[in-house]
Protein backbone atom coordinates (compact mmCIF):
# COMPACT_ATOMS: atom_id res chain seq x y z
CA UNK A 1 0.00 0.00 0.00
CA UNK A 2 2.56 2.46 -1.30
CA UNK A 3 0.00 5.46 -1.36
CA UNK A 4 -1.50 4.14 2.35
CA UNK A 5 -0.81 7.67 4.29
CA UNK A 6 -0.36 6.75 8.47
CA UNK A 7 -2.98 9.04 10.30
CA UNK A 8 -1.66 7.94 13.69
CA UNK A 9 2.03 8.48 12.64
CA UNK A 10 0.94 11.94 11.31
CA UNK A 11 -1.10 12.59 14.40
CA UNK A 12 1.76 11.47 16.57
CA UNK A 13 4.40 13.66 14.89
CA UNK A 14 2.03 16.81 15.05
CA UNK A 15 2.11 16.43 18.43
CA UNK A 16 5.17 16.31 18.71
CA UNK A 17 5.72 19.56 16.65
CA UNK A 18 3.02 20.90 18.89
CA UNK A 19 5.46 20.88 21.51
CA UNK A 20 8.10 22.18 19.75
CA UNK A 21 10.30 18.84 21.38
CA UNK A 22 12.90 16.60 18.52
CA UNK A 23 12.35 12.89 18.53
CA UNK A 24 15.25 12.19 21.04
CA UNK A 25 13.32 14.67 23.83
CA UNK A 26 10.42 12.43 23.46
CA UNK A 27 12.54 9.41 23.40
CA UNK A 28 13.77 9.88 26.52
CA UNK A 29 10.68 10.86 28.55
CA UNK A 30 8.69 7.81 27.14
CA UNK A 31 11.52 5.26 27.08
CA UNK A 32 11.22 4.35 22.90
CA UNK A 33 13.54 4.96 20.86
CA UNK A 34 14.61 7.28 18.54
CA UNK A 35 14.38 5.45 15.42
CA UNK A 36 11.36 3.40 16.60
CA UNK A 37 9.71 6.80 16.97
CA UNK A 38 10.83 7.78 13.83
CA UNK A 39 9.19 4.71 12.10
CA UNK A 40 6.14 5.07 13.40
CA UNK A 41 5.90 8.81 12.94
CA UNK A 42 6.34 7.78 9.47
CA UNK A 43 3.82 4.73 9.36
CA UNK A 44 6.44 2.48 8.88
CA UNK A 45 6.06 0.73 11.97
CA UNK A 46 2.97 0.39 14.22
CA UNK A 47 3.70 0.63 18.22
CA UNK A 48 2.88 -1.94 20.57
CA UNK A 49 0.23 -1.24 23.14
CA UNK A 50 2.57 -0.46 26.01
CA UNK A 51 3.97 2.33 23.28
CA UNK A 52 0.78 3.76 23.07
CA UNK A 53 0.13 3.53 26.72
CA UNK A 54 3.46 5.71 27.32
CA UNK A 55 2.46 7.71 24.13
CA UNK A 56 -0.62 8.74 25.25
CA UNK A 57 0.24 9.37 28.72
CA UNK A 58 3.26 11.71 27.58
CA UNK A 59 1.19 13.83 24.64
CA UNK A 60 -1.81 13.74 27.61
CA UNK A 61 -4.04 12.66 24.67
CA UNK A 62 -6.77 9.80 24.96
CA UNK A 63 -5.43 5.97 25.07
CA UNK A 64 -8.81 4.67 23.82
CA UNK A 65 -8.09 7.38 20.80
CA UNK A 66 -4.89 6.34 19.57
CA UNK A 67 -5.96 2.57 20.06
CA UNK A 68 -8.92 3.36 17.05
CA UNK A 69 -6.40 4.86 15.29
CA UNK A 70 -3.96 1.92 15.37
CA UNK A 71 -6.78 -0.74 15.20
CA UNK A 72 -7.98 1.22 11.58
CA UNK A 73 -3.85 1.24 10.42
CA UNK A 74 -3.78 -2.71 11.42
CA UNK A 75 -6.52 -3.25 8.96
CA UNK A 76 -6.03 -1.25 6.34
CA UNK A 77 -2.00 -2.21 6.60
CA UNK A 78 -3.22 -6.39 6.70
CA UNK A 79 -6.32 -5.64 4.03
CA UNK A 80 -5.62 -2.87 2.10
CA UNK A 81 -7.21 0.26 1.04
CA UNK A 82 -9.63 -1.63 -1.21
CA UNK A 83 -13.93 -2.28 -1.73
CA UNK A 84 -13.81 -5.72 -0.08
CA UNK A 85 -11.90 -4.33 2.98
CA UNK A 86 -14.43 -1.17 2.41
CA UNK A 87 -17.39 -3.40 2.60
CA UNK A 88 -15.74 -6.00 5.52
CA UNK A 89 -15.89 -2.99 7.83
CA UNK A 90 -19.60 -2.16 6.98
CA UNK A 91 -20.35 -5.55 8.06
CA UNK A 92 -18.29 -5.40 10.86
CA UNK A 93 -20.40 -2.22 11.70
CA UNK A 94 -23.54 -4.01 11.31
CA UNK A 95 -22.74 -6.47 13.38
CA UNK A 96 -21.28 -4.08 16.38
CA UNK A 97 -24.07 -1.71 16.61
CA UNK A 98 -26.54 -3.71 18.50
CA UNK A 99 -23.64 -3.93 21.02
CA UNK A 100 -22.81 -0.58 20.80
CA UNK A 101 -25.96 1.34 21.35
CA UNK A 102 -26.75 -1.46 24.31
CA UNK A 103 -23.20 -0.06 25.79
CA UNK A 104 -24.92 3.83 25.42
CA UNK A 105 -28.29 2.21 27.79
CA UNK A 106 -25.88 1.07 30.51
Amino acid sequence: MSNFKSELGQYLRELRKGRDETLHQVSKRTDIDSPMLSKIERGERLPTAEQLKRLAKFYNVSEANLKVKHTAEKILKEFGANKITYDAIQLVNEQLTPYVNKSKEK
